[in-house]
C-alpha cells in the first residue's frame, strides 16, 4: 500500500470517528445531565469520614488556606498548616486549638523546593502520622507590571502555582499509594479556564494545574488506586486579600460576579472533596459557561470572552499592585 493511500485511510477513519462522535455528543450530553440529576436527587454519594486523618494545607497562613483548615478541622482532621509566612500559619493553628480537639501544627516551608517539602513530610509524620489529605493552596499573583512583568516575578509565579504541585505529589502520593486511601485537592482558578490578558503567568499556571489534576486522575485510575480522589477547584477572585478587592472594584470584576468568601469556598471545597468531586467550579454556574465556551471555534471563543469583558481588561492595564496578590487572590 503506497503512503499516500495509507494516509487518505487514516484521515478518512479518523473523519469516520469525528462524524460518530458528533453523532453521538446529544446523547452522552442528555446522559451526563441525567445522571447528575439523579445523583443530586437521590443518589449523591455519601461524603467520607476524615476523622483523625492527617491534612497537610500549603499557603494555610491566611485567606482560603486558613478556612479550609479550620474547615478541615471541624470535621476532625488533624492540621499541618504550612506557610512560608510562619507567623500566619501559627495564627492558624491557633485558631484551631481554640475552637476543635484535633492535633494542628504550624511548619515553615517553600513549596518551591523539593528537598524542604521531602522535610516537611518527615517532620509531619513524626508529629502528626502519615498524610493522607493533601491541599494544594499556595499560590501568588503578581501585578506589580502589568505590561512588561519582571522575569524573576514570571518565574516566581510559575514556581508557585505549578512546579510546587509536582513536589507536593512527588513527596506526599507515594505513601497514600501504600496505604491506598487519601486526598489530593488543587486549588486553581477560573483564569485557567477563562484566560486573563495581562496576566499570562498567572493564566498558564492555573491552566496548567487543572491539565496536571486531569491526568493524575487517570493514572490511579489506571493504576486502581480508586481510593486515592483528586479534586481540582476551579474559583473566581476571592473576598480574601485587600488587594484582589481593590483590583475588583477598580476593573469591575465584581460587576460580572460578586466576590466570593473563603469560608464559603472553603466549605464547599471540603464537602466536594469528601464526595470525591473531580472538579468544582465556583460559582457553579460557571461550569456551563464555560463548557458551552468550549463548544465554539476558537476564535469565535476569544470574541466571545472579549465581548463579554474586553472594556475591563483593557481597565486592567491601570491597575497597579504595590504588593503580591497573595494566595487567595485566585
Amino acid at each position: 500500500m503506497s503512503e499516500v493511500l495509507r494516509s487518505s485511510l487514516v484521515k478518512l477513519q479518523a473523519l469516520i470517528g469525528l462524524i460518530g462522535l458528533v453523532a453521538l455528543t446529544p446523547l452522552l450530553v442528555l446522559a451526563a445531565i441525567l445522571s447528575r440529576l439523579i445523583a443530586k436527587l437521590c443518589c449523591r454519594p455519601k461524603p467520607k469520614s476524615i476523622e483523625g486523618e492527617v491534612a497537610v494545607v500549603t499557603g494555610a497562613g491566611h485567606g482560603l488556606g486558613r478556612a479550609i483548615s479550620l474547615e478541615l478541622a471541624k470535621k476532625g482532621c488533624h492540621i499541618a498548616a504550612v506557610d512560608i509566612n510562619f507567623p500566619g500559619a501559627e495564627g492558624t493553628v491557633k485558631q484551631i486549638q481554640e475552637n476543635y480537639k484535633v492535633r494542628a501544627k504550624a511548619y515553615k516551608a517553600n513549596v518551591t523546593n523539593h528537598r524542604e517539602l521531602a522535610e516537611l513530610n518527615t517532620r509531619v509524620v513524626g508529629d502528626l502520622g502519615p498524610v493522607t489529605v493533601l491541599v494544594n493552596n499556595a499560590g501568588v499573583m503578581i501585578h506589580r507590571n502589568i505590561l512588561s512583568p519582571d522575569p524573576a516575578e514570571v518565574q516566581l509565579m510559575i514556581d508557585v502555582n505549578l512546579t510546587s504541585h509536582f513536589w507536593t505529589k512527588m513527596v506526599f502520593l507515594p505513601p497514600m499509594k501504600a496505604l491506598r486511601r487519601g486526598f489530593i485537592v488543587t486549588i486553581s482558578s477560573l483564569a485557567g479556564v477563562f484566560p486573563l490578558p495581562y496576566s499570562t503567568s498567572y493564566t498558564a499556571s492555573k491552566a496548567g494545574t487543572m491539565a496536571h489534576m486531569r491526568a493524575l486522575r487517570m493514572e490511579l485510575d489506571l493504576e486502581k488506586q480508586r481510593d486515592i480522589h483528586v479534586t481540582t477547584v476551579l474559583p473566581t477572585f476571592l473576598r480574601t486579600n485587600d488587594e484582589v478587592t481593590q483590583m475588583s472594584n477598580t476593573i469591575g470584576i465584581d460587576e460580572l460576579y460578586p466576590l466570593i468568601s473563603g469560608e464559603e469556598v472553603a466549605r464547599r471545597v471540603v464537602d466536594g472533596m469528601l464526595r470525591g468531586e473531580h472538579e468544582i467550579t465556583l460559582p457553579g454556574l460557571a461550569a456551563v459557561l464555560y463548557r458551552l465556551v468550549f463548544l465554539l471555534p476558537a476564535d469565535w471563543q476569544v470574541r466571545m470572552i472579549l465581548l463579554l469583558s474586553g472594556k475591563r481588561f483593557k481597565e486592567f492595564t491601570n491597575f497597579r499592585s504595590p504588593e503580591e496578590c497573595g494566595e487567595s487572590g485566585r
